[in-house]
């Protein structure tokens, strides 16, 4: 349901747009995306409240590094009691955990605008 006040929004990104050309285009569209996400955040949150809840923070990527510290310790005995493999290969186990945990915390970063 789009409200008043977002076509009210939409209405003034446009014509601002016009007025300031081409080369604004993009702060304008940046200005206008970042109201109606806090107008939809306002929204959700009244709607929560509503309903006796709060909004529970985000902590789903915390996963990836808990199950990437089980996955090289279950793997570390494994290769190490089990498959009696050389330290090379525990090495390059960690060396590839520790090569994901950076790329995904790059990419949590990235996600999260830090």
């Amino acid at each position: 349901m789009v409200t008043a006040d977002f076509r009210d929004d939409l209405s003034v990104a446009y014509e601002t747009r016009k007025e300031l050309g081409p080369e604004y285009e993009r702060a304008v569209l940046e200005s206008f995306v970042a109201g109606a996400a806090e107008s939809i955040d306002r929204r959700v949150d009244a709607r929560l409240a509503r309903h006796g809840q709060e909004r529970q923070p985000d902590n789903s990527y915390v996963a990836v590094p808990v199950f990437s510290l089980l996955f090289g310790v279950g793997g570390s005995i494994w290769l190490t009691a089990g498959a009696h493999a050389e330290a090379d290969a525990v090495f390059a186990m960690w060396l590839g955990i520790v090569l994901l945990n950076l790329v995904f915390a790059r990419l949590v970063r990235r996600l999260h605008g830090e």
